[in-house]
């Protein structure tokens, strides 16, 4: 063998605490008025590792590997080179929630309700992009010393001896560095992690509703709400830093491509500057690209910042509720919702959520943003039933065992497709700002749709889309064409379960039920998202790979309860 990889075992241990202390109160102002008062507190605690080790990147501290220039890696805990403190992170102390709902009784049939809150959610420490332990895990190479005519090393000898430095240089001595390393220049040249010391401000939802609700007839009423939901200080991906990510301001631009795509190091210089003279060298040894010297921090790739709580989004619903409680063995309710759905780009918070990796101006990072978000769905029909069969008063003896007692039941449900982010290929200008998208133009008026409104759609033979809906917007690096786009929408969702049963009396003690469930009875097909890849002439566009829900499907059960 010519080296031997190994990985070291690293299992960091992470704290944190929860708490959320309440009062509440609820009096009858009137005989009529009804008023509900409360408050919350939420609070979560710093994250601290039970060892210490736990490291960020911090844009303060000096980078000695990049003469000293701001931006470097620093470790937690009272050892030699580490920070003097468990960690990173400042507690927030203004997650207050106050609440406040009323119910007034106009009269017999009818009452108004309505409240508002504010509410609080926790940070999740667990993230798509990994845990913040920089220096603290290593999966190091055993060099070979005999050029492939013996083993790196033999088992029965141990494993190599650990030293600060190798003994006469790899070539000589097989001997690896084990972590940790507390060393500020740790991640130059990658995308380190960064916890924001603003990172434990807690996602706030205010939250108020008004519903008028009516009698019709016994057991029946009809519900009409308004409902709104604002959230602010949502937790968003690292993206929505912006240059504060390590992405160039688009300002940038003005140097032109090929400045800004040639090499910058010392060999290139005039008059100790890059691109003739025009771009000064961050540091004395960086080798780069001119747009690699201009980031903010040019000894670094993407700044990958965790928690940070910059979204925000806007929720309005108008709901209809029609609802029948137990009436000759039939209860029902029927909803539908009419609502919109903005944010700035925050639908997870995960970074590694392909949704959130969508920014295109770097400087503008929340306000060009804003727009519809993924999971708009403006239409929303909902059915629920249940229905015992009319059979035991009809029938007696064995009939009326066999026939009555039976319950017919389902859920029906038909919602709008979702808003779809068309994309393009960032080419040149993914290199120079190292934003992670670029977008085309929507051309006014003109359809996003190929097929006509309520065609028959055949995936196998159209493209969903109107390749002429989209233009490239050239010179310009930023496209018109909005993140989510609510006129270039998904499939709608339809869907159909049913269920029948009937519980046997046996004996006094022994009862059998017996169930049978129909998923999708109709056998819709939900295709999934057609490909949203614009280029103006692919033929890929708008095409449908498969099938996102299942066939329909049909179950029998037994059950037996004594």
């Amino acid at each position: 063998m010519y080296s031997s990889t190994q990985t070291l075992p690293f299992h960091p241990q992470f704290y944190e605490g929860y708490f959320s202390p309440w009062i509440n109160d609820e009096f009858k102002a009137t005989n009529k008025l009804t008023l509900t008062f409360g408050l919350r507190f939420d609070y979560q605690r710093a994250r601290t590792e039970s060892q210490n080790r736990y490291s960020t990147f911090d844009p303060n501290a000096p980078n000695p590997g990049a003469d000293r220039r701001p931006g470097a890696v620093i470790f937690a805990g009272h050892c030699s080179g580490c920070v003097g403190r468990n960690t990173f992170e400042n507690p927030d102390h203004s997650a207050w929630g106050p609440r406040l709902g009323f119910a007034y009784r106009v009269n017999d049939k009818t009452a108004v309700r309505g409240g508002y809150g504010m509410y609080y959610s926790g940070i999740s420490f667990a993230q798509f992009q990994g845990d913040p332990t920089m220096g603290y895990n290593s999966n190091p190479t055993v060099p070979n010393i005999s050029n492939g005519f013996s083993p790196a090393f033999s088992f029965d000898q141990g494993f190599p001896a650990t030293s600060a430095a190798c003994p006469g240089g790899l070539a000589s001595s097989p001997c690896i560095l084990q972590p940790p390393f507390i060393d500020p220049t740790f991640a130059n040249g990658t995308s380190p992690l960064a916890v924001a010391k603003n990172g434990l401000t807690l996602p706030r939802y205010q939250n108020w509703s008004l519903t008028f609700e009516r009698e019709i007839v016994k057991n029946m009423r009809l519900d009409v709400s308004y409902i709104a939901n604002r959230g602010t200080r949502l937790t968003a991906p690292w993206q929505a830093m912006g240059i504060y990510g390590n992405m160039n301001d688009p300002r940038v631009l003005s140097l032109g491509t090929t400045v800004l795509s040639s090499s910058c190091n010392s060999g290139a210089l005039t008059n100790g500057a890059c691109a003739g003279g025009v771009v000064p060298l961050p540091y004395s040894t960086f080798n780069g690209t001119v747009a690699q010297a201009l980031r903010l921090y040019p000894q670094y790739q993407n700044i990958v910042w965790r928690d940070v709580p910059l979204g925000s989004s806007m929720y309005n619903a108008l709901e209809l509720v029609l609802e029948q409680r137990v009436s000759h063995g039939l209860q029902f309710r029927v909803a539908y919702t009419y609502s919109k759905l903005y944010n700035d780009g925050s639908e997870t918070g995960q970074s590694g959520d392909g949704r959130n990796v969508r920014i295109q101006n770097p400087a503008c990072p929340h306000k060009c943003e804003w727009g519809l978000s993924d999971d708009d769905t403006p239409h929303v029909f909902i059915v629920a039933y249940t229905w015992e069969i009319p059979g035991a008063k009809k029938f007696t003896g064995a009939a009326g065992a066999l026939l009555g007692g039976w319950n017919f039941g389902g859920v029906l449900r038909y919602e709008s497709g979702r808003p779809l982010n068309i994309n393009m290929d960032n080419g040149t200008y993914g290199g120079i700002l190292f934003n992670p998208q670029r977008r085309p133009d929507r051309v006014k008026g003109a359809s996003a749709y190929a097929k006509q409104v309520g065609s028959f759609y055949n995936p196998l033979a159209q493209n969903y889309f109107n390749t002429a809906g989209w233009s490239d917007p050239g010179v310009n690096p930023f496209g018109n064409a909005p993140r989510a786009d609510g006129t270039a929408r998904g499939f709608p969702t339809y869907n159909e379960d049913l269920s029948l049963f009937k519980v046997f009396n046996l004996t006094e003690q022994l009862k059998m039920r017996f169930e049978s469930q129909f998923g999708n009875i109709f056998n819709r097909t939900d295709f999934c998202n057609p490909s949203t890849f614009w280029d103006g002439s692919s033929s890929t566009f708008g095409s449908v790979g498969t099938q996102c829900n299942y066939p329909r499907s049909i179950q029998f059960a037994l059950k037996f309860s004594y």
